[in-house]
């Protein structure tokens, strides 16, 4: 199968597989605390605002072009809208959703993986040092998060989103496959109620109906859409970019994952209903070796998922610098559009002006030999991929819980990247134009803002009662 690089399929299939990830375990509990219609209802929704934030996203691009020169990333908009100060905050936001995020995907695999294994063999000793945390995560970053994340260019990671999607795809089919084989099992006395049943049962179609259930629900909705990080990036490897087809891009990789997520949602949910566990592979599928394919696959998927994440968050410390094409011919690390350099850069040229004007003694010299050696963006993409990886390996080994993860970056850096964000980019670059669309933003952001508050303080209570 040929994907071109930069191509739309190329763009849908990388924006799938960064958006498809951790997140879809948790979408049948957010089911049990909502309800069937009102999850499947809050999905679309979800799925409208990620789309409404993209095409936010590249319009400020393409506004801020009449202030001179095109933004083409968050940082870049950032220093339009605020200055250097904004752009610092903007850039470490991102950096640390998309580091938390490498942490969730990781926590994902950590405990998928030995559930699995030991589903597969009841002779399996639960201690055995291969199913240990550590042990897992060190061959996964060692072997499949290293090498894919000391790749220049996300093009390069085309062909393993293929793999990722499948998965993706497999795991909702298994999902929906087990249900109906499970449901009105006569022998046993916890198998699901069937289809047309599950839906006579308005606890099971509306769910509780309570705010501190949709306040779960709707960070974790966000979370499943959360793409937006790697919107620009994978605008600017696109071989003729262009708003229009980066909004086709985004229509096709919503749609994608809307299908996906209300299967799984909906699925899920109606076998276990609400006995649901937060990551819904842990519950109880009575060791059908599809599932657990599933799980594997999930695992593989989520694993191919990271150094996306790696690249974006690469892309920002090293304040927009990446690897893009000029005139046909590989150009690593070549400057983006009318870059807004990052602090860490300011810094270099600086001494390297000081130097030229003979302002710097022999230590100084020293120094700016070394810091332009560190700090050279070839030299840099190797040191900071190798010190995400190490430092989100030493965290997920720690964390049991995905839902920690989820609950933390669903109510503060998602919320702030998804909306808080694009919605000031807007204000900021529209000067008085599209007026709708900015009440839409302005409307949809606090609401967002108030579920994700609303569900922060509830963790923070749980966690004070225990």
């Amino acid at each position: 199968m040929k994907i071109p690089p930069g191509s739309i399929r190329s763009s849908v299939f990388t924006l799938v597989t960064s958006t498809v990830g951790s997140g879809v375990l948790s979408l049948p509990f957010a089911t049990s605390q909502s309800g069937a219609i009102p999850a499947i209802l809050l999905i679309i929704g979800a799925a409208s605002t990620a789309y409404f934030s993209i095409w936010m996203l590249l319009k400020c691009s393409e506004l801020s072009a009449e202030q001179g020169g095109t933004a083409c990333t968050y940082q870049q908009l950032a220093g339009k809208c605020g200055g250097l100060k904004f752009l610092k905050f903007t850039k470490w936001v991102l950096v640390i959703n998309l580091f938390g995020t490498t942490v969730a995907y990781m926590v994902v695999i950590a405990t998928i993986v030995p559930a699995a294994i030991e589903a597969m063999s009841s002779s399996v000793d639960p201690n055995a040092w291969y199913l240990q945390r550590w042990f897992i995560l060190l061959f996964v970053v060692a072997f499949i998060e290293m090498p894919l994340g000391l790749m220049k260019e996300m093009n390069a990671l085309r062909y393993t989103s293929i793999i990722a999607i499948f998965w993706s795809l497999y795991l909702t089919t298994i999902t929906i496959v087990e249900y109906f084989e499970m449901c009105g099992d006569a022998s046993d006395d916890n198998s699901p109620k069937c289809f047309s049943e599950s839906f006579q049962d308005e606890r099971i179609v509306w769910g509780p109906t309570t705010f501190a259930g949709f306040a779960q629900t709707v960070p974790i909705m966000i979370f499943a859409y959360t793409c937006q990080p790697n919107v620009l990036p994978v605008y600017l490897e696109m071989s003729r970019p262009s708003p229009g087809r980066m909004l086709r891009v985004g229509r096709i990789s919503i749609t994608i994952c809307t299908c996906i997520y209300v299967a799984i949602s909906l699925f899920g949910y109606l076998t276990f209903t609400d006995n649901v566990e937060g990551d819904y592979l842990l519950n109880d599928y009575k060791h059908h070796r599809e599932v657990l394919a599933g799980g594997f696959g999930l695992v593989l998927s989520v694993a191919l998922c990271i150094p996306l994440f790696v690249h974006a968050g690469r892309f920002n410390i090293m304040g927009g610098q990446s690897s893009s094409k000029s005139n046909g011919v590989d150009a690593p690390y070549s400057q983006i559009p009318e870059p807004m350099e990052s602090a860490i850069f300011d810094e270099v040229d600086s001494m390297n002006q000081d130097q030229m004007n003979g302002h710097s003694g022999n230590h100084e010299n020293g120094t700016n030999t070394w810091a332009q050696y560190v700090f050279n963006p070839e030299v840099m993409h190797y040191w900071t991929t190798i010190l995400w990886l190490i430092a989100a390996y030493g965290i997920a080994s720690s964390i049991e819980n995905i839902a920690i993860v989820i609950g933390i970056l669903g109510s503060t850096t998602i919320p702030i990247i998804s909306f808080v964000l694009p919605t000031i980019f807007m204000s900021c670059l529209a000067n008085g134009r599209y007026r709708l669309q900015r009440y839409i933003a302005i409307i949809l952001t606090i609401v967002v803002c108030v579920f994700c508050l609303a569900n922060l303080l509830y963790q923070i209570k749980d966690f004070a009662g225990k």
